[in-house]
């Protein structure tokens, strides 16, 4: 057991030390805290900083690809539309005009003025009703082109026929599709019907297009994934306000066919990051959409199995376009991530952390200064302490000393006025009737006329005594009827004085009574003689929760200037506040006019509220 005592108290002992050290170190180790949790907030911040950059790079090359793309879709439309204007405007095209158009239009040249790679072919399908079918074929041999195929069944006819007529540029791929009636396919009528009852554009699904193989390869014709576009052409001069008359007024199609990988790779420009992977799919449910278009190839997305730093889906409205819905996504390569990453929140934190401990070893030798400088002004607090404490004491003896008198002063005056007054009065009386008694006595007469005259002096002076003792007002009228009473005076002169008040005044200390009236009484004075003011107004309000009267006297003179300095009246208004612990200031109006503030204390220093408004 001693030892476990030992052991426990050595334990003890070392918490004790711990303690007392990060005590005295608190502000230091505050200031790590506070520099490492800024160093992580810096970090995140940096870090989210180039995630950002990187997130904008992505989202840069992804606009700009979209927008390549629709610029691109749009060019070639608008060659499909001009191919339909010239046949619309020229009733004898010939095969040879339409190879020059289609040459100029599909040129695949970037320096040429129509560079639209992604052409696998542009033809014309003319609409050929049952029984027309036969002129066709007679057309097709004397020219020597192929004939419309295929061939319906024997014995049955088809509602409508649209043979491949002119087809170009010319390659053997395009060449085995003249004659070809591609309503025969349902896929394509449904298009072709669409883009009929509409009059817009209208695409098939992904599907494989017939192209020339590439060089050096055994096979002389090869499939690739593309898709077709339908525009209507309707003849000149019909109606097509409803679906009927367009379906009257149909003369054939516009037929485009495109190779998506090349249609769609040759708008990868500069500003498209190489190291950001392109899908085009058939559909807005990617997962069971076809394939149009994969830039990347067998290659995926998220190589070594890890996924994608960024990826996003855009739904590619071709609805105005091409009739179909498609959804364009964008995920990054590793070669994108490779490229993201930085350097820049690693030396930040590494700064961050390096600095946090050369801040605390600055700060733990401040602290240790500070305790120090502590520990010496300790003794210089403690006698400011016992100063404050005696300067308190001292206050209380003023206000009390000042009380006292002013009772002393009341009970004086009350003796005097009861007691001396009387007592003179009826000795008044008595001379008076001496004199009525030796008025035969000449002698005697004068002596009791000069008794008399030295009574009457003696009076006179012992109600001055008492006046200078206590305003004879304030016990005869009251605080508040004595100020009413200061305040008819001025109405002579041209002054218009209010006295307002809430609370009884009654009870309220002898010093108390007479500072008020006194401040009021001077303030009242400077206004006539200083102020010019036409009203004034004294406002006394008792807090009895304060232990405080406050005084405010309000004015609509000319107010305070700035050469004005304070007379002898306003110094003994603040000299009478402070004797009882209070405070008086006075103070110019927004709108003109001076305001006068005094707060008396009826009770102890501690509950007076000192300043100023």
């Amino acid at each position: 057991m001693s030892r476990l005592d030992a052991g426990w108290k050595t334990l003890r002992s070392g918490f004790a030390r711990l303690g007392r050290h990060l005590r005295r170190g608190a502000a230091a180790y505050g200031v790590l805290l506070i520099a490492l949790f800024l160093t992580i907030l810096a970090f995140y911040y940096v870090r989210q900083n180039v995630e950002a950059q990187n997130r904008a790079r992505f989202e840069v090359a992804t606009q700009t690809k979209e927008s390549a793309i629709v610029r691109r879709v749009s060019r070639h439309l608008d060659a499909m539309y001009g191919a339909a204007g010239l046949l619309i405007f020229n009733d004898s095209l010939g095969r040879n005009q339409w190879d020059n158009y289609v040459k100029i239009v599909t040129s695949t040249e970037p320096k040429r003025s129509w560079w639209n790679p992604g052409f696998q072919s542009l033809g014309f399908a003319p609409y050929l009703r049952p029984g027309e079918s036969e002129a066709y074929s007679r057309e097709a041999r004397e020219e020597g082109v192929r004939d419309l195929w295929p061939k319906p069944k024997k014995g049955g006819e088809r509602s409508a026929y649209f043979p491949l007529k002119f087809v170009a540029p010319a390659s053997e791929a395009n060449r085995r599709m003249l004659g070809y009636d591609a309503y025969s396919d349902p896929a394509h009528r449904s298009a072709m019907d669409r883009a009929r009852d509409t009059g817009t554009l209208e695409a098939t699904r992904m599907e494989y297009v017939l192209t020339d193989a590439p060089p050096n390869s055994e096979k002389d014709l090869d499939r690739e994934r593309g898709f077709v576009v339908y525009l209507p052409v309707y003849q000149k001069s019909e109606p097509r306000g409803t679906v009927a008359e367009r379906r009257r007024a149909l003369g054939g199609f516009i037929v485009g066919t495109f190779k998506a990988d090349e249609f769609f790779g040759r708008t990868r420009g500069k500003l498209f990051h190489p190291a950001i992977d392109l899908k085009i799919y058939d559909g807005e449910d990617v997962a069971s959409s076809s394939l149009v278009y994969d830039y990347n190839g067998a290659e995926n997305n998220g190589e070594k199995g890890d996924a994608p730093l960024f990826t996003k889906r855009i739904p590619f409205d071709m609805t105005g376009l091409t009739g179909r819905e498609w959804t364009l996504y964008f995920a990054t390569l590793s070669a994108f991530e490779e490229g993201a990453r930085s350097v820049l929140p690693t030396f930040v934190l590494a700064s961050g952390v390096t600095l946090s401990f050369l801040l605390f070893g600055i700060t733990w030798m401040l602290v240790r200064s500070r305790t120090q400088a502590l520990r010496a002004s300790a003794d210089l607090k403690e006698a400011n302490r016992e100063m404050e404490r005696a300067n308190t004491e001292l206050q209380r003896s003023r206000e009390g000393l000042v009380s006292a008198r002013e009772e002393e002063r009341r009970r004086l005056r009350r003796n005097l006025h009861d007691g001396v007054g009387p007592q003179l009065a009826a000795l008044m009386l008595e001379l008076e009737t001496a004199s009525d008694l030796v008025s035969d006595n000449p002698e005697a007469s004068t002596l009791v006329a000069k008794l008399s005259e030295r009574a009457r002096e003696i009076v006179s002076d012992v109600r001055d005594s008492v006046h200078a003792l206590r305003p004879p007002a304030l016990d005869e009228l009251g605080l508040m009827g004595a100020l009413r009473e200061a305040a008819i005076q001025y109405g002579p002169a041209g002054q218009h004085v209010s006295v307002e008040n809430t609370g009884e005044l009654s009870y309220l200390p002898a010093a108390v009574e007479v500072a008020c009236y006194r401040v009021v009484q001077e303030a009242l004075a400077n206004v006539v003689r200083h102020a010019r003011a036409s009203r004034c107004s004294v406002r006394i309000r008792l807090d009895e929760e304060a232990g405080v009267l406050s005084v405010e006297v309000e004015d609509n003179g000319r107010g305070i200037r700035e050469d004005d300095r304070a007379g002898v009246g306003m110094i003994s208004m603040r000299e009478r506040t402070e004797e009882l612990g209070g405070w008086c200031v006075v103070k110019p109006l927004a709108g003109g006019g001076t305001l006068l503030r005094a707060v008396l204390p009826f009770q102890t220093v501690a509950d007076v509220p000192r300043g100023e408004e």
